[in-house]
């Protein structure tokens, strides 16, 4: 751990979820459109980033996450979407399970104990496909990708030769 780690808690999917998120990406009009596509050995859905956090920080934020407790559930990643003023093309939920919201905001009130307060804006539950893409026009997407989620992770992000890793740090399971 060095004086600040840059963290973040995610979905953090299996290998075959990973497998097909790839894959569905890969084969739609967007593999060929202009921009910076995602490492895929990072691709997860984001549900609360925590930014450089303080290694005194850091044993609460750990601590924080074990007392969430949640049930299995499960995601149909099915909706192509951009957040235009980032320039982020996504993958996302036309559903939103209610199992994940609660995940969301259980964990959000878990973590005041750390100093932690969660973002104002709405909750976007997404894996991020691409960025700094160019405009293009919304496709439909062509396969639902369920994801069986039975943990969350704290994930740690790297920087190392100008690439970004995220290394998971800790599981915490249904």
């Amino acid at each position: 751990m060095t004086d600040t780690n840059r963290l973040f808690f995610a979905l953090w999917p299996d290998d075959k979820t990973r497998q097909a998120l790839s894959q569905t990406f890969l084969s739609s009009a967007y593999a060929k459109a202009e921009g910076q596509s995602f490492n895929f050995l990072n691709l997860h859905l984001t549900l609360h980033f925590l930014g450089n956090v303080t290694a005194d920080k850091y044993s609460c934020v750990i601590k924080a996450a074990e007392n969430v407790k949640f049930n299995k559930f499960n995601l149909s990643l099915d909706t192509f979407g951009v957040f235009e003023k980032a320039k982020v093309l996504w993958l996302g939920l036309s559903d939103i399970p209610e199992e994940l919201t609660q995940l969301h905001c259980h964990l959000a009130q878990a973590l005041t104990v750390c100093d932690y307060r969660a973002e104002d804006r709405a909750f976007t539950p997404h894996v991020t496909l691409m960025r700094k893409i160019k405009k293009i026009e919304l496709e439909e997407c062509e396969q639902v990708i369920n994801w069986s989620v039975d943990k969350f992770a704290l994930i740690e992000s790297v920087t190392d030769s100008g690439s970004v890793l995220y290394k998971p740090v800790k599981f915490y399971n249904a």
